[in-house]
């Protein structure tokens, strides 16, 4: 309760920090938004949507993101420590660099050593998800459901699915759910992980730092981002600071350790003040351009990152084929990462995840990472009359969303058209 009280007052006063910014797809972002995939899950209530009349559902299909959790790379907070650590032993800090030191300071010892880590912040995410899915489909938990549960690798992964699991048999101690956790499940799970079966060395390499497209992307942030007011503001001699530290790698990974800190247990601490607006929304857009190359629709003409996603929505179909020959319901989990649903939604032609941007500056307008928070998840819900017409209605973070496909009704669509087109 009071990790949760602590992350409210620290959202609301870094959404008051922010003034806004333009993007015609996304209205006016904040704090939350520029945090981009560090965005806290944002707070809902499940939206079934009109159910047509004489359906219920009978299957969940349903693939989530880890909760939130530390900083991707323990690289990140080593970094940032090592160089107000050294401007402050040679007194280059200004005022607001040496508050942001004594900051930085007194957490530093609860993050070096984390990165990557499922946080308690994530794991309530989960616990929460679980309890409203329970809540709102008491058509199938109460039928003696066939539950299986399914993750990547990753211990934030694993926590995430034990403490979804966890929470559902808090609702139900009945409930038989079976999980696993095995190398064997990556193909599907996550097709772009080294391990999987389907990836080349061509696809490794393009995510990677020694990426093709990456000097060109470099140049554009260079000169996109102007770092000056930023290092002046903590740093009494520029010169000094750009001897110590690149002042763009620098700020970037400030920027990561600012964005990610209300998803932790270190929430009251907060660094959202030493940037302008203006500078997290530059900062948020160098981050968004690269999971759009890499998982969105890039510049290329057959990009690989929704490709590889078709080995996930794949074993999706065929698992619920097989869901619906079976004579009890059922719920399939599955727990993976941000980058697989940006390539599924680009996959699938979601609104908002299928159009190609001209060039970098218009990445922003046309694909947004807020949009895939800590512990993202979607759900496919297949839903079935007295005749044994099937529907299938999709939900992005337990919210209805439109396919491009004809409705039966609302949102609701027939299972066999959802097939016909993806199949092919």
């Amino acid at each position: 309760m009071r990790t949760t009280l602590i992350l409210l007052l620290t959202a609301s006063a870094l959404l008051a920090s922010c003034t806004s910014y333009d993007s015609r797809q996304a209205g006016v972002p904040q704090f939350e938004e520029y945090a981009g995939v560090y965005r806290l899950y944002p707070a809902v209530e499940y939206d079934r949507g009109d159910v047509p009349s004489g359906y219920k559902p009978v299957h969940i299909c349903h693939y989530g993101r880890h909760g939130s959790r530390y900083i991707l790379f323990d690289t990140q907070y080593v970094h940032v420590m090592r160089v107000l650590s050294q401007a402050h032993k040679d007194g280059r800090l200004t005022p607001l660099g040496e508050d942001v030191y004594d900051r930085y300071e007194a957490v530093y010892g609860l993050l070096e050593g984390r990165a990557g880590e499922l946080s308690q912040v994530g794991r309530l995410q989960h616990r929460l998800i679980a309890k409203r899915m329970y809540g709102e489909y008491p058509e199938i938990f109460g039928k003696d459901p066939r539950i299986n549960a399914v993750t990547t690798m990753t211990t934030r992964t694993i926590m995430s699915m034990g403490a979804f699991c966890e929470s559902l048999k808090e609702e139900d101690p009945s409930l038989d759910i079976f999980q696993e956790a095995t190398v064997r499940n990556i193909w599907y799970l996550n097709p772009y992980s080294s391990l999987s079966p389907n990836v080349t060395p061509a696809d490794l390499v393009y995510k990677s730092i020694n990426a093709p497209w990456r000097p060109a992307f470099h140049e554009y942030i260079g000169s996109f981002v102007n770092t000056e007011p930023f290092i002046g503001r903590l740093f009494s001699d520029s010169a000094y600071a750009a001897g110590i530290c690149r002042p763009l790698d620098f700020m970037r990974d400030l920027y990561s350790v600012a964005v990610h800190m209300h998803g932790t247990e270190q929430a009251e601490v907060s660094f959202a003040d030493i940037f302008t607006s203006e500078e997290l929304a530059q900062l948020w857009e160098c981050d968004n351009i690269t999971f759009y190359i890499e998982k969105g629709l890039d510049f290329v003409e057959a990009p690989r990152g929704p490709e590889l996603a078709w080995d996930m929505l794949k074993e999706m179909i065929s698992s619920v084929d097989e869901a619906l020959e079976q004579d009890r319901p059922s719920v399939n989990l599955r727990f993976g990462h941000d980058g697989c649903l940006m390539a599924l939604y680009t996959l699938l032609g979601l609104d908002g995840w299928n159009e190609k941007a001209e060039d970098y500056a218009d990445v922003k307008n046309v694909f947004q990472s807020w949009r895939i928070p800590m512990a993202a998840n979607m759900q496919l819900v297949l839903y079935r009359n007295a005749s044994a017409e099937t529907l299938v209605a999709l939900y992005l973070n337990e919210e209805i969303y439109p396919l491009p496909l004809e409705p039966v009704s609302g949102h609701f669509y027939r299972w066999s058209d959802f097939k016909e087109r993806y199949e092919e």
